[in-house]
C-alpha cells in the first residue's frame, strides 16, 4: 500500500528529500505545502535580484515540469498552524486539515529583529524571502543611501548588491565584519575591500535608538555618534521556525531535536534544513547548522529515512562560501584552538589569505582569502578524516591541487 509524504516547506532541504524518496520509490505520494505564494526559489541568491544581476525566474529551484517529472505536488500559500501527531495530521491557517504517514518539517528560519528603540517608527527591511525582497525593492525606490546592521556573510552580500547598484551603503556591526568565520586581522582585509568600494563601516558598537527625521533615519549609537541614512535593513541572525509547534509534543530547543537520522522524539515524523537541531561532525553535539549544504545533506538523510532506507547523517561542518566583487572568501571547520596546528600566511594588501588547521595529522579546518579552491573537496577531507601526516605543506602551498589529489586516493583505497 503506498503511503503519503508530507513536507512542511519548499525550499533546498524539502527538495533534496523529495529526490531521495523519489529515487529509493516511484509510486508513494509526495505533497510539498509551503506558506509562501512563491514555487521554490532560491534563498542565498536574493540579493542578486537587487543589484539585478538575475531576475526572478533565475532563482527558481524547481519548476512545474520538474515537480510534475518528479510526480509531486506543490501547494503555495498554506501556512500550518498546529501538528497533531497522533492523529498524524496538520492543521492550516485556513483551518483544513491533511493526514499524513510521514512528516518532513523543512520550515526554514525566519529573521530575528532586536528590540531597538523606536525601529517600528522608521523604514526598515529584512531579507529573507521573496516577499522580503519584493517589499525591500519598493523602498529602495527614490533613495540612494542604506545602512545595513550586522556583519555576517549575508550582511556583506546584500551590502556588495546595493553597492553594486549604486546605492551608499554604511555596515554597522557589533564587533568586526565577518567575526563568527575569521580573526579580526583577516576581517579588517575584508573591510579594506569594502571600503575601497565606497562602502563605510562603523565597527564596534550597537545601535541603541533610532528616530525618523523628515525623510531620513536618525541611527544613534552605543558608543555615541549617529548616522543618518534613509533605510535600514536588519541582518542580525535567523531562528528556527518553529512556533507552530507549540503543544505539538515534538522536542524543540533552538531547533527541532533531531537524531543522526533527522527523527525526531515523534514516530514518523522528521526535521531537516534551517529548522533542524542535528549532531555536529566534531563533538556530535545538537545545534542547527543554517547553510545549504547542510540543508542538502539533511534532506537527502530524511527522504532515505522517510522511504524506509536506513541512512545516517556524519554531522554538519560550518562551511560559509561567498564572494564580492570578485573576490572570494571561504570558511570551513573548527577555528584554531590550543591543541590544534595552524599553518597560515600574513594576509597582505592583495587581500591573499590562506589557514589551515589540522589535529592528529587530520584537517579539522580552513579559512581563504582570494585562493582558488574547490570547499567541497575541502569539506570531503574533513568529514572523511584523511590522513595529511606528509602531506601538510603541499596542502598549504597547492591547496587545489593537493586537495583534489588527496581525495582521489583516499577513494582509491
Amino acid at each position: 500500500m503506498a503511503g503519503k509524504h508530507l513536507i512542511i516547506g519548499s525550499g533546498l532541504a524539502a527538495l533534496s528529500a523529495l529526490r531521495k524518496i523519489r529515487e529509493i520509490n516511484r509510486t508513494d505520494e509526495i505533497r510539498l505545502v509551503t506558506m509562501e505564494n512563491h514555487p521554490p526559489y532560491s534563498l542565498a541568491a536574493l540579493p542578486y535580484l537587487i543589484s539585478k544581476r538575475i531576475d526572478k525566474a533565475g532563482l527558481c529551484l524547481a519548476d512545474k515540469s520538474y515537480l510534475d517529472k518528479m510526480e509531486c505536488s506543490l501547494e503555495m500559500g498554506k501556512r500550518v498552524i498546529r501538528i497533531v501527531p497522533d492523529a498524524k495530521e496538520v492543521i492550516y491557517q485556513d483551518h483544513s486539515r491533511e493526514n499524513f504517514d510521514n512528516l518532513l518539517i523543512a520550515s526554514g528560519a525566519e529573521p530575528i529583529t532586536p528590540n531597538i528603540g523606536g525601529l517600528k517608527k522608521v523604514p526598515f527591511a529584512n531579507l529573507h524571502t521573496m516577499d522580503d525582497c519584493d517589499r525591500l525593492q519598493k523602498l529602495l525606490v527614490g533613495k540612494k543611501e542604506v545602512a545595513i546592521y550586522g556583519g555576517g556573510m549575508i550582511s556583506l552580500e546584500i551590502a556588495a548588491a546595493l553597492l553594486e547598484a549604486g546605492y551608499r551603503v554604511n555596515i554597522i556591526v557589533r564587533s568586526y565584519i565577518l567575526r563568527r568565520y575569521l580573526d579580526q586581522k583577516t576581517s579588517e582585509s575584508v573591510e579594506r575591500l569594502f571600503r575601497d568600494h565606497g562602502c563605510q563601516i562603523s565597527s564596534g558598537s550597537e545601535i541603541a535608538e533610532v528616530r525618523k527625521n523628515k525623510n531620513k533615519v536618525e541611527i544613534h549609537l552605543a558608543k555615541g555618534g549617529v548616522i543618518f541614512t534613509a533605510l535600514l535593513i536588519m541582518t542580525t541572525g535567523v531562528k528556527s521556525r518553529t512556533a507552530f509547534l507549540e503543544n505539538s509534543g515534538i522536542e524543540v530547543n533552538q531547533g527541532i531535536v533531531v537524531d543522526r537520522r533527522m527523527r525526531t522524539n515523534v514516530l514518523n515524523i522528521y526535521a531537516a534544513g534551517d529548522v533542524a537541531e542535528a549532531p555536529d561532525f566534531f563533538y556530535r553535539q545538537p545545534g542547527v547548522s543554517a547553510i545549504a549544504p547542510s540543508a542538502i545533506q539533511q534532506g537527502r538523510i530524511a527522504g532515505a529515512n522517510m522511504a524506509g532506507e536506513v541512512m545516517e547523517d556524519r554531522g554538519w561542518v560550518p562551511m560559509n562560501v561567498a564572494k564580492f566583487f570578485g573576490h572570494s572568501v571561504s570558511s570551513l571547520g573548527l577555528p584554531p584552538d590550543g591543541s590544534s596546528q595552524v599553518l597560515r600566511n600574513e594576509p597582505g594588501s592583495n587581500h591573499h589569505y590562506k589557514e589551515l588547521i589540522f589535529r592528529d595529522n587530520k584537517l579539522i579546518g580552513a579559512r581563504f582569502l582570494d585562493v582558488d579552491i574547490d570547499p567541497g573537496v575541502f569539506r570531503y577531507l574533513i568529514e572523511q578524516e584523511v590522513d595529511v601526516e606528509h602531506y601538510k605543506e603541499m596542502l598549504f602551498e597547492k591547496p587545489k591541487a593537493m586537495s583534489r589529489w588527496l581525495m582521489l586516493e583516499y577513494e582509491k583505497r
